[in-house]
Protein backbone atom coordinates (compact mmCIF):
# COMPACT_ATOMS: atom_id res chain seq x y z
CA UNK A 1 0.00 0.00 0.00
CA UNK A 2 1.26 3.41 -0.98
CA UNK A 3 1.15 6.01 2.14
CA UNK A 4 0.81 10.27 0.63
CA UNK A 5 1.56 12.58 2.71
CA UNK A 6 1.15 16.08 1.83
CA UNK A 7 3.88 18.57 2.81
CA UNK A 8 3.25 22.19 3.40
CA UNK A 9 6.99 23.44 4.27
CA UNK A 10 6.89 24.88 8.03
CA UNK A 11 2.81 24.55 8.52
CA UNK A 12 2.02 20.78 8.15
CA UNK A 13 2.65 16.94 7.01
CA UNK A 14 -0.07 15.31 6.23
CA UNK A 15 -2.70 15.75 8.17
CA UNK A 16 -0.23 16.71 11.38
CA UNK A 17 -0.16 20.66 11.67
CA UNK A 18 2.45 22.37 13.67
CA UNK A 19 0.76 24.15 16.56
CA UNK A 20 -1.52 21.16 17.47
CA UNK A 21 -1.69 20.32 20.59
CA UNK A 22 -0.37 16.99 21.63
CA UNK A 23 -4.08 15.79 22.77
CA UNK A 24 -5.23 16.72 18.92
CA UNK A 25 -2.32 14.78 17.68
CA UNK A 26 -3.10 11.95 20.34
CA UNK A 27 -6.95 12.11 18.64
CA UNK A 28 -5.31 11.62 15.23
CA UNK A 29 -2.86 9.13 15.67
CA UNK A 30 -3.96 7.58 18.66
CA UNK A 31 -2.05 6.35 21.91
CA UNK A 32 1.57 6.97 21.86
CA UNK A 33 3.77 3.99 22.89
CA UNK A 34 6.20 6.66 25.30
CA UNK A 35 7.01 9.82 26.25
CA UNK A 36 10.23 11.28 26.54
CA UNK A 37 11.39 14.62 27.62
CA UNK A 38 14.46 16.39 24.74
CA UNK A 39 15.63 19.40 23.74
CA UNK A 40 19.25 21.06 23.32
CA UNK A 41 20.22 22.89 26.25
CA UNK A 42 17.26 22.72 28.32
CA UNK A 43 15.10 19.14 28.45
CA UNK A 44 11.72 20.99 28.63
CA UNK A 45 9.83 19.52 25.41
CA UNK A 46 8.26 16.52 24.66
CA UNK A 47 8.44 13.48 21.86
CA UNK A 48 5.67 11.22 22.05
CA UNK A 49 6.91 8.04 20.42
CA UNK A 50 4.74 6.35 17.84
CA UNK A 51 6.39 3.69 16.37
CA UNK A 52 6.94 4.09 12.75
CA UNK A 53 7.37 8.31 14.03
CA UNK A 54 8.14 10.89 16.94
CA UNK A 55 5.72 13.78 17.06
CA UNK A 56 7.51 16.70 18.50
CA UNK A 57 6.14 19.44 21.01
CA UNK A 58 7.18 22.25 22.48
CA UNK A 59 7.54 23.22 26.66
CA UNK A 60 3.91 24.12 25.94
CA UNK A 61 2.99 21.20 24.07
CA UNK A 62 2.18 22.10 20.47
CA UNK A 63 3.42 20.51 17.73
CA UNK A 64 7.05 21.49 16.64
CA UNK A 65 8.36 18.51 14.42
CA UNK A 66 7.45 15.57 12.90
CA UNK A 67 10.06 12.63 13.07
CA UNK A 68 9.41 10.05 10.67
CA UNK A 69 11.81 6.77 10.06
CA UNK A 70 11.86 5.61 6.39
CA UNK A 71 12.75 1.73 7.83
CA UNK A 72 9.70 1.65 10.04
CA UNK A 73 7.02 2.42 7.43
CA UNK A 74 4.90 -0.43 6.87
CA UNK A 75 3.50 1.08 3.66
CA UNK A 76 4.84 2.77 0.88
CA UNK A 77 5.81 6.21 2.33
CA UNK A 78 5.71 9.34 -0.75
CA UNK A 79 5.74 12.98 0.17
CA UNK A 80 3.57 15.54 -2.23
CA UNK A 81 4.64 19.11 -2.31
CA UNK A 82 2.84 21.45 -5.46
CA UNK A 83 1.57 18.21 -7.07
CA UNK A 84 5.08 16.88 -7.44
CA UNK A 85 5.15 13.43 -5.42
CA UNK A 86 8.37 12.00 -4.08
CA UNK A 87 9.12 8.62 -2.42
CA UNK A 88 10.90 8.47 0.34
CA UNK A 89 13.69 6.01 0.07
CA UNK A 90 16.14 4.46 2.29
CA UNK A 91 18.98 4.62 0.59
CA UNK A 92 20.74 7.84 0.67
CA UNK A 93 21.46 8.31 -2.82
CA UNK A 94 18.10 7.54 -4.02
CA UNK A 95 16.47 9.59 -1.41
CA UNK A 96 18.92 12.61 -2.48
CA UNK A 97 18.14 12.58 -6.26
CA UNK A 98 14.67 12.37 -6.06
CA UNK A 99 14.63 15.25 -3.28
CA UNK A 100 16.41 17.55 -5.53
CA UNK A 101 13.56 17.73 -7.88
CA UNK A 102 11.74 19.61 -4.92
CA UNK A 103 14.40 21.08 -2.72
CA UNK A 104 17.29 21.83 -4.91
CA UNK A 105 18.65 23.72 -1.94
CA UNK A 106 19.23 20.06 -0.01
CA UNK A 107 22.52 20.84 1.71
CA UNK A 108 25.03 18.99 3.84
CA UNK A 109 24.90 19.98 7.22
CA UNK A 110 27.66 20.99 9.26
CA UNK A 111 28.15 17.87 11.18
CA UNK A 112 28.31 16.21 7.79
CA UNK A 113 25.59 13.59 8.95
CA UNK A 114 22.65 14.84 7.47
CA UNK A 115 21.43 17.11 4.92
CA UNK A 116 18.74 19.99 5.50
CA UNK A 117 16.64 22.02 3.46
CA UNK A 118 15.42 25.59 4.42
CA UNK A 119 12.78 25.49 1.59
CA UNK A 120 11.24 22.41 2.93
CA UNK A 121 11.81 22.91 6.66
CA UNK A 122 13.26 19.50 6.90
CA UNK A 123 16.24 17.67 8.08
CA UNK A 124 17.64 14.25 7.19
CA UNK A 125 19.98 12.07 9.44
CA UNK A 126 21.82 9.85 7.66
CA UNK A 127 25.35 8.99 9.40
CA UNK A 128 25.78 6.39 7.04
CA UNK A 129 24.47 5.00 3.47
CA UNK A 130 21.02 4.72 4.77
CA UNK A 131 18.23 7.56 5.98
CA UNK A 132 17.88 6.77 9.65
CA UNK A 133 15.39 9.88 9.86
CA UNK A 134 13.87 12.74 8.55
CA UNK A 135 11.74 15.85 10.25
CA UNK A 136 9.59 18.08 9.67
CA UNK A 137 9.60 20.80 11.26
CA UNK A 138 8.15 24.52 12.12
CA UNK A 139 9.29 27.84 11.62
CA UNK A 140 10.76 28.01 15.30
CA UNK A 141 11.80 24.48 16.36
CA UNK A 142 15.37 25.40 16.29
CA UNK A 143 15.49 28.84 17.88
CA UNK A 144 16.45 27.73 21.24
CA UNK A 145 19.34 25.43 20.19
CA UNK A 146 20.44 27.88 17.62
CA UNK A 147 20.72 30.50 19.99
CA UNK A 148 22.54 28.78 22.58
CA UNK A 149 25.62 27.64 19.67
CA UNK A 150 25.79 31.32 18.51
CA UNK A 151 25.64 32.83 22.24
CA UNK A 152 28.68 30.43 23.09
CA UNK A 153 30.66 30.67 20.06
CA UNK A 154 29.73 27.02 18.55
CA UNK A 155 28.21 29.10 15.12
Amino acid sequence: MIKIMKLKPYESIGNLVFGMTRNEVKNYLGECRSTYMYGYPVEDRFLDNYGDMHALFNNQQLLEAVEIFPDLQEDELWIELENIKMQIYIDKIMFLNEIKIIAPDITLDSEGDGYFSDKLGLKVYCPEDKIEDIIVHDRYCYDEENQYLEENGFK
